[in-house]
């Protein structure tokens, strides 16, 4: 799908009439071809604070397997390890230059093609020169070395493991029926468990020497560059690679048929049901003209198609649940249009969607239709040309990589529009309508039915569906429409607010005071709110607001189950004096929209706007509170939800585990007694509670300043609730639980530390995470070969006085005991590992993120929060310029020596169904 949309995009890249100059390469994108046939793409942004990215592209991906093995993405893996020009893994290599995999570089592989990008800031590690010399000695020197291979491998397959999942198995099955007779087929580029298992490093090794040539790959370069330098560079880089002939991958190409295949598409725990019938169909070469006018005929009929396939499906509801269209180029110079039909009676979708396509014969697409896209088509044209001048660096990157992909260009903006303006004239109503019948001619025909797991179907010969389909096609008259029931009229336009729901106006502002250094203005309101506005100009002038109010789903009255339920439903449901649809049709006229979220901590009602507009906000929000409630069908939804759930045993063993009996009590199943008015009166009773209102925006006008007097202060308020936080039990703790159907296990694990919370020791505690994280992964992957990816986190909680650490990865179920322990191990380590971390570049790389956080309002909004709560002042905004400078090798260390001691953790082991159960134990 993403290929499609690229494709879409790109229609007005490149389409134009040979009249008008051919499309060529925009003159701001150097190209060229080194001597051992590397072909290269150069963008000069021009702009100094731009880094630069580098992409490598390699034409070789699951479709160029000899049989289906994954090998193509365990070259992926491989060139990461041990390289014949360093000496050492090219992990070894990232993790000296103070780089992070899937940060500055990654890679992917997909079925035509894997990338490598490396993406760099100012002043990296490595310059042009050297990140290009690094981008060719990782796919020009891997040593591929047998003993790399034997420990990657489980690597990959752990990957597998995470990946394989009920939509996936589907999306091939479905990809096996449309893609039939070529090699996309049966080679997932994830590779299968057998493929992996069995491939050799000989095998690899013949794999790379095939395909991993210059000939065959594409290097693009985007960003402040010297294109000249960059050649010269690039040619040090790559130019010593061997002169080879590009392989012959005339397989990528789908193989066109004539004639229909039935197929049955089905999956043992799949639930989906539907019919799709599909033609396959050639496309010409993107830059011939003939090309240009394909694609763009395309643009408009893949639209066109949807919506008159949309209009058939009323009168065939007592047979499907819809009708569906969807236009895939599943390689290149090919297309498949495919029908869809949603039911369970598959036999009778058959003549559905045979009516669908002859009706689409006969009648064409709408003129209207038609009309009211061209005018969007030439609106587009003309944005497009404004728009491509305001692309970033990355943007350029990825719009190279895109038209190399895809066999097309990226031309001058202006001669593009002119040229697709002259095509857009050329592309009348009468040839779509001829285009369309020529494709729904299509000899090469599919038809597969998706069933349920379980279920049992009997397949229609391929000449009972090319029967029906000959059928409609000789009617001399289509059979007649028959009346459908008028549906009900539903109104369209959003009511008008009543003139008998006001909301208050009585409130005052009680105190106020304004402190510079930083320009804080606070008011305290009559009702008991505070607002605390920080005046800063943003980059889009608006005003960032957040009304804080504590306590959050953990409190002192409520369940948080029921917590979480009232204000999520009294959110959604809207007000009373108006039905859901009416309330609906209101919010989508709202240029700015309230965000309520309750956590566990707080319940924060968010809004970002322009100071004019503020007022009325305000008064939606004291509105909300007023006229609000949850609605009664609103509550019967979630009590039939919760009718379909299972009570969530590993969720309670997990919360027993963590925090003892007392915590892991189930009240889900409570809520079914609970109705609409209490759901409303939970609610009510947290909006009741006092609130804090911060914002950062220019200095707030008379008008603002009157409406959070008036209106906000006349909302009642009644603290009535207190925080009640749960804690993690001490001591050392561990469980087992039967989860997955399939052979995988998961290990999550949880710490905590004593902690005299501030915002300036959670800033330097969180430079111990990708520090941890890194050494984690270096250690559980890398060298042990036991994981694909992990998931750590440090949160210091101001709730808790705590430090919070949390670890998870997925594993071999025979190796969780022994990654739980190398884990255990490296945390043990952190004072040693925080005593040798690169103090300087942890300073450069918070100075870099610094840089881009700062120029967000939202950072400022957040860290005036924290500045408030802790210190009742916005002091911490003054003192955080200078953060980088407190993170210090001795801070570190002595943090590390504090929040890594695991005296207190707990660890939930999931295992697959039928393993063992093991009663809790304690951790060894």
């Amino acid at each position: 799908m993403r290929l499609f949309f690229i494709a879409v995009l790109s229609l007005f890249c490149l389409s134009g009439p040979s009249a008008a100059q051919d499309p060529g390469w925009d003159p701001r994108i150097a190209t060229g071809t080194l001597d051992n046939g590397l072909r290269y793409f150069l963008h000069d942004s021009g702009k100094e604070a731009d880094p630069f990215n580098i992409r490598l592209i390699v034409h070789a991906g699951s479709v160029d397997e000899p049989v289906p093995s994954g090998i193509a993405h365990i070259l992926e893996h491989m060139v990461f390890q041990t390289n014949a020009a360093r000496g050492r893994s090219m992990h070894e290599e990232i993790e000296a230059l103070g780089w992070r995999t899937g940060v500055q570089i990654n890679a992917v592989t997909r079925e035509a093609e894997t990338q490598f990008m490396l993406r760099t800031r100012p002043d990296d590690a490595l310059d042009l020169a050297g990140s290009l010399q690094f981008m060719a000695d990782l796919v020009m020197k891997p040593a591929l070395e047998a003993e790399d291979w034997e420990k990657e491998r489980f690597v990959i397959l752990e990957e597998l493991r995470q990946t394989v999942s009920v939509a996936d198995r589907v999306s091939r099955l479905k990809k096996a029926a449309l893609r039939a007779g070529s090699r996309y087929v049966d080679r997932p580029t994830i590779g299968t468990h057998a493929g992996i298992s069995r491939t050799s490093i000989e095998e690899i090794r013949s794999f790379y020497e095939s395909f991993y040539r210059a000939s065959n790959m594409t290097l693009i370069v985007s960003g402040r560059i010297d294109k000249e330098a960059a050649r010269k560079a690039l040619e040090r880089a790559f130019g010593a690679a061997p002169r080879l002939p590009a392989p012959e991958r005339d397989y990528r190409i789908l193989p066109l048929k004539q004639g229909l295949n039935v197929n049955l598409v089905q999956d043992e725990q799949g639930s989906s049901s539907q019919v799709t019938y599909a033609l396959r169909l050639p496309m010409p070469n993107r830059l011939t003209d003939a090309g240009q006018i394909a694609y763009l005929q395309q643009y408009f009929l893949t639209r066109l198609i949807r919506d008159a396939v949309q209009a058939e499906a009323p009168y065939h509801a007592a047979v499907t649940d819809s009708l569906g269209f969807a236009a895939q180029e599943t390689t290149e110079e090919r297309l498949i249009l495919a029908f869809n039909a949603r039911t369970d009676n598959h036999a009778a979708a058959i003549p559905v969607l045979m009516e669908t396509v002859e009706r689409l014969r006969r009648d064409g697409v709408a003129r209207d239709g038609f009309e009211s896209l061209m005018t969007r088509a030439r609106a587009i044209n003309e944005n497009n040309r404004k728009a491509a001048e305001n692309r970033t660096y990355a943007e350029w990157e990825d719009r190279i990589a895109s038209a190399v992909l895809t066999g097309s260009v990226v031309d001058d903006p202006a001669t593009r529009t002119t040229r697709t303006a002259a095509l857009l004239n050329r592309i009348a109503f009468e040839g779509l309508n001829t285009r369309l019948r020529e494709m729904l001619a299509a000899e090469d025909q599919v038809l597969f039915y998706q069933v349920p797991g379980g279920v049992s179907v009997t397949l229609p010969t391929v000449a009972t569906v090319e029967a029906e389909r000959a059928r409609w096609a000789a009617m001399a008259d289509l059979p007649p429409r028959q009346p459908r029931t008028p549906e009900p009229e539903i109104a369209t336009a959003a009511p008008v607010w009543p003139a008998d729901r006001q909301v208050a106006r009585s409130g005052r502002i009680s105190a106020e005071r304004r402190i510079g250094n930083p320009d804080v203005i606070e008011w305290t309101l009559s009702n008991g709110d505070a607002v605390v506005w920080l005046v800063r100009d943003t980059p889009d002038g608006k005003v960032y607001l957040s009304g804080q109010s504590r306590p959050g789903y953990r409190n002192s009255l409520f369940d948080s189950q029921a917590s979480q339920a009232a204000v999520q439903l009294f959110d959604q449901s809207g007000f009373t004096f108006w039905s859901q649809t009416e309330h609906d049709l209101w919010v989508k006229e709202q240029t700015r929209q309230w965000s309520i979220a309750l956590k566990e901590g707080d319940l924060d009602a968010g809004i970002a706007a322009a100071p004019g507009d503020l007022p009325a906000r305000l008064e939606t929000y004291a509105a909300i509170i007023a006229f609000g409630g949850v609605r009664p069908e609103a509550v019967e939804a979630l009590h039939a939800q919760i009718n379909d759930q299972r009570p969530d045993e590993v969720a309670t063993r997990r919360t027993e585990l963590l925090y003892g009996e007392a915590g892991a009590v189930d009240t889900l199943q409570d809520l079914k007694q609970v109705d609409a008015e209490e759901l409303s009166q939970i609610a009510r009773t947290h909006f009741l509670q006092p609130v804090t209102w911060y914002a950062v925006g220019p200095e707030p006008g008379s008008e603002i300043r009157d409406s959070f007097a008036s209106v906000i202060g006349a909302v009642p308020r009644a603290a009535s609730m207190t925080t009640e936080v749960a804690l993690q039990r001490a001591g050392r703790h561990a469980a087992q639980v039967e989860v997955f159907p399939d052979d995988r296990a998961r290990v999550e694990i949880s710490f905590f530390a004593g902690l005299d919370w501030t915002p300036e020791a959670s800033f330097v505690i969180s430079t111990l995470t990708p520090i941890a994280q890194q050494n984690l992964k270096k250690e559980l992957r890398n060298v042990l070969g036991g994981i694909y990816s992990l998931e750590f986190e440090l949160q210091a909680d101001p709730d808790q006085d705590r430090v919070l650490g949390t670890l998870a990865f997925y594993c071999a179920p025979e190796r969780t005991e022994e990654l739980t322990q190398a884990a255990f191990a490296v945390l043990d380590r952190m004072p040693e590992i925080a005593r040798q971390a690169d103090v300087e570049k942890i300073r450069s790389d918070i100075a870099f993120a610094e840089g881009s956080r700062l120029t967000d309002p939202n950072t400022w909004l957040r860290r005036l929060v924290l500045s408030h709560r802790r210190y009742g002042d916005a002091g911490y905004l003054r003192r955080m310029q200078g953060l980088g400078e407190r993170v210090t090798a001795q801070r570190l260390v002595a943090h590390a020596k504090h929040i890594f001691r695991t005296g207190n953790v707990a660890v939930l082991t999931k295992l697959p169904l039928g393993a063992a159960a093991m009663a809790e134990r304690e951790v060894e």
